[in-house]
């Protein structure tokens, strides 16, 4: 647009200066002047159009690269509610869903493209801006699939020499994620399908890092050439169709609509834009205020099924014809039975599974992927697992509408008006709100007394923090000893022993006791999960290490050695989390630290970071978190318990 602009001004500015120029020697150059006029005028035009036309050929060449809009079985997209549902219409585009997918404009991207060049796995990237267009120079997508093939064994796919690797520009085409952090993708040559740009774009910090360095991954594994056609769409997009044609690997892929839309939820909607065309029709059903049968009203289905138009995405569910699957997408629409073509994967009722295959059933590192040992959901985005096993769903009549809205709340978490405390409990527990201090044992303002703070912990891991578990329980010291995950009381006074809630579990509720370990009855558990626990266990500990309600129940001077500690963990997103905590404890809210940098780099920081800490005071040391009165650090019962970390690897399923 600033080009075109310079060109109307000098067009402009060239036939005001002839003009004035001929009024003064009219009789003896007009005729020249004005051809010379009509010249420049004519070459403006022709510039003009023909940067319209590459402008248009180089729309028309992107949009055949993307995910084809429209697609068969009744979709209309979301533009076709606006005109009658503009309030629904309106809280639907200011939230998340509606990012989750997007085509790459200047309105859209957040990352800096403005010649930048990245670097990860040995491989440089060179970013640009070229106009409203994003482009970036790489090692051929196309190649690195086909290499990917070849070393996994795929007949007809052969290994090349790395060194050889053709480099090639790609214009960025879409984009996923608004909220935390921006994912990008590059189109491929087969079709429309489109690979990963191996960076994204962190929203809160305004920087790039290396994609895989935003999921607990590995850190030996490169960066994995991921698939938006047949991943992502999945849930990022309403109907997808991925099209694929397994001989020609060509994919032909098409949506109802890019990101999550108003009939990813309501259905497609042809059938109910034809029935309320006719305004009196609309009329008469909103005063009647009866169902129309033509579209779904997620409120208006039962508990179960209600539950299932979330746990489309938010589940981690089994596709039973995964051919079908690959040419047309799921077969499953809100109002169906999801359990019938796409059902939900849960470790603790496999017996009941028989369509589940067996090596998958066995695969320890998928089910440690996804499920803690007692085959509870552990990653974010699929809380209808949880759901769908708590007794609040089973035996009551608990959904997602139960707590959520969309058109009724924050986007930013989606909790319907009025269900931001304990009225989303109370609604339900109406004695317990009558006294509630004698359930709770806490002051009834405290966070003691926020009944999801005990319910529903932050015992969830996804988008570099810890989330809130929608399984509601509660708290138990024996699941914390038997499947590793932290309990509500250990994870809000974090400088308690497992013995000491066990107490107070017992004493105020009547649990069961639990046989402990010495370290368990002497240690704090949050101090023996960040030391001696797994890669998934340390990231949740020092996500609660900056809660700031667990700051004032345990003190904080003394979690700052802790989280400097992890500053020089292997899993990058497990530096970052404590990075992000360690910011909030008094004295480090200027200390940077950059969790992708060199190991040479980081180590540096690091050491100012302990620098801080030797001048911190105190105040609160004590034996469970292995400080001396005088506040130093019980380095050998620190040695003792760090030389028996979990340091198996994980990659954990977002």
């Amino acid at each position: 647009m600033r080009a075109e602009a310079t060109i109307v001004l000098l067009v402009v500015g060239g036939v005001l200066g002839l003009l004035a120029f001929t009024l003064r020697n009219f009789r003896r150059r007009a005729v020249g002047l004005a051809v010379v006029a009509v010249a420049l005028v004519s070459s403006a035009i022709w510039v003009w159009e023909t940067r319209r036309h590459s402008r248009d050929r180089s729309s028309a060449q992107l949009a055949e690269k993307l995910p084809h809009m429209g697609r068969p079985g009744g979709y209309v997209s979301s533009d076709q509610c606006q005109s009658c549902h503009p309030s629904q219409y309106a809280s639907w585009h200011d939230s998340y869903h509606r990012t989750m997918t997007q085509v790459a404009s200047p309105a859209t991207v957040l990352g800096d493209f403005n010649n930048v060049t990245l670097e990860v796995d040995g491989e440089k990237f060179v970013l640009q801006q070229r106009g409203t267009e994003y482009w970036v120079e790489m090692v051929d997508p196309d190649w690195q699939h086909d290499q990917a093939k070849a070393r996994a064994g795929w007949p007809g796919y052969t290994l090349a020499d790395p060194r050889k690797a053709p480099r090639i520009w790609k214009r960025i085409g879409m984009l996923t994620g608004a909220h935390h952090f921006q994912a990008y993708w590059v189109p491929s040559m087969f079709g429309n399908m489109q690979f990963a740009f191996p960076f994204a774009w962190l929203i809160p910090e305004r920087r790039w890092v290396p994609r895989k360095d935003t999921f607990i991954r590995d850190p030996e594994a490169r960066s994995p050439i991921q698939n938006w056609n047949v991943n992502c769409i999945k849930c990022h997009a309403t109907g997808g169709q991925p099209g694929h044609d397994p001989k020609t690997r060509i994919m032909h892929t098409s949506v109802g609509e890019l990101g999550i839309a108003c009939e990813a939820c309501h259905g497609p909607a042809q059938q109910h834009v034809l029935a309320n065309h006719n305004p009196l029709q609309r009329y008469l059903a909103h005063r009647d205020g009866r169902a129309d049968p033509s579209i779904v009203n997620p409120k208006r289905l039962s508990p179960v099924a209600s539950t299932q138009v979330c746990g489309q995405c938010h589940g981690m569910n089994w596709v039973r014809d995964p051919d079908q699957w690959s040419q047309t997408g799921f077969p499953y629409r809100p109002g169906d039975d999801l359990e019938a073509t796409t059902p939900l994967i849960r470790p603790a009722r496999f017996d009941h599974q028989p369509w589940l295959p067996e090596e998958l059933k066995r695969d320890q590192s998928f089910l440690e992927g996804a499920f803690w040992p007692d085959g509870r959901i552990r990653v974010t985005g699929r809380e209808y697992n949880g759901l769908i096993e708590t007794a609040c769903h089973t035996r009551g009549n608990l959904t997602c509408l139960s707590c959520h809205s969309i058109h009724q709340s924050d986007p930013d978490d989606h909790l319907a008006v009025g269900m931001e405390g304990n009225q989303a409990c109370l609604q339900c527990h109406e004695k317990i709100g009558r006294n509630l201090e004698s359930h709770t044992h806490h002051a009834p303002v405290s966070t003691g007394s926020q009944c999801y703070n005990c319910h529903m912990p932050y015992a969830t891991y996804g988008l570099l923090k810890a989330v809130r578990n929608h399984y509601i329980d509660s708290p138990s010291v024996k699941t914390t000893v038997e499947a590793g995950r932290p309990n509500a009381c250990n994870l809000c006074h974090l400088d308690q022993s497992l013995a000491w809630s066990a107490r107070h579990l017992t004493d105020w509720y009547g649990a069961p006791s639990a046989r402990l370990a010495t370290e368990d009855q002497t240690t704090s558990s949050a101090v023996l999960l960040l030391l001696r626990g797994n890669a998934a266990q340390r990231a949740l500990i020092a996500a609660a290490l900056g809660w700031k309600p667990a700051r004032g129940a345990s003190g904080e001077q003394w979690m700052g050695y802790y989280l400097i500690e992890l500053l020089d963990d292997p899993y990058a997103a497990v530096r970052q989390i404590a990075y992000r905590s360690l910011r909030t404890l008094p004295g480090y809210s200027d200390y940077r630290f950059d969790y992708v940098a060199p190991k040479a780099d980081r180590d540096r920081a690091r050491e100012q970071a302990l620098t801080i800490w030797s001048s911190t005071k105190v105040d609160n040391a004590r034996d469970t978190v292995l400080l001396d009165p005088d506040g130093k650090i019980q380095r050998e019962r620190f040695r003792q318990f760090k030389s028996q970390r979990d340091e198996h690897r994980m990659d954990l399923i977002e």
